[in-house]
């Protein structure tokens, strides 16, 4: 019975410390989302792919901050208000190429419209609306 209750222990110290915990400093939050590329997750964790390619996520700052990617068939591009614990995507531009598979990227980008604040962690950036989690990328 101690074996048991000293290994359920020992497996619960374990998976919390593998839990990685949000960043809260903003220069911190700033760099990590800005210095990455962000592949777009299902529920599952599978990186989602459409016409067999991954829809990403990166952020430039030439001329203000602007989210940058692809979005399933087409590349997307969007101004991004990034304050502490709030984010917002400007209506999203892309290209116009026609693929067979259309639905998927529309979804995305309807829904990175509606996001209006953020988690993010060394490896993981959450978009949400309100405590609603809308998008889950996880680094490149």
């Amino acid at each position: 019975m101690k074996k048991i209750f000293v290994l359920m222990v020992v497996s619960g110290l374990f998976f919390t410390a593998c839990k990685t915990s949000p960043v809260t400093d903003f220069n911190s939050v700033k760099n990590l989302i800005e210095s990455n590329t962000w592949l777009l997750q299902d529920e599952s964790g599978t990186v989602v792919s459409y016409n067999n390619q991954e829809v990403t996520m990166s952020f430039t700052n030439d001329n203000g901050l602007q989210a940058v990617g692809f979005a399933g068939c087409n590349r997307y591009f969007s101004s991004v208000s990034l304050q502490p614990g709030t984010i917002n995507f400007g209506q999203a531009g892309s290209t116009m190429m026609a693929c067979p598979e259309m639905d998927g990227e529309q979804a995305f980008l309807d829904l990175l419209s509606q996001v209006n604040t953020y988690e993010v962690t060394a490896t993981e950036l959450k978009l949400f609306q309100d405590k609603i989690l809308l998008l889950r990328f996880k680094r490149k």
